[in-house]
């Protein structure tokens, strides 16, 4: 798994969640996203960001790929946002979502580098 991927979700996470430590926990969001469907958007935000940070793709197609995702997981961006804030209230719980995304993104890259002999695989 490339550093490229996991380092930026990593520190992005981690940060959030040592900052987020210092409020008050805020009230659960009525329309909180389940768990497993907000690790699985953490992991296909930070593929969109890590697209745009390497320039495979420019800062209008990332907008229209976001755009993309949160209408595939039906979820608003401020739906996503008020998750995202309640969530990073809970740093170990939170630490356990982001390996879990990890994770996630090391089991995609070991399929799509076998789909394509080892090689990476081309952005479409």
């Amino acid at each position: 798994m490339s550093s490229k991927i996991t380092g930026p979700l990593l520190a992005l996470l981690l940060t959030a969640a040592l900052f987020s430590g210092c409020n008050s926990t805020p009230e659960k969001p009525e329309a909180l996203i389940p768990e497993d469907t907000y690790t699985s958007l953490l992991v296909e935000l930070q593929l969109a960001r890590t697209y745009t940070e390497t320039g495979q793709v420019d800062s209008l197609t990332a907008d229209s790929l976001r755009n993309r995702i949160f209408k595939k997981y039906e979820v608003t961006s401020t739906s996503f946002r008020k998750s995202h804030n309640y969530y990073q209230h809970f740093p170990k719980q939170q630490k356990k979502r982001i390996e879990e995304a990890i994770e996630k993104l090391r089991m995609d890259r070991v399929v799509d580098s076998s789909r394509t002999g080892g090689r990476t695989k081309p952005l479409n």
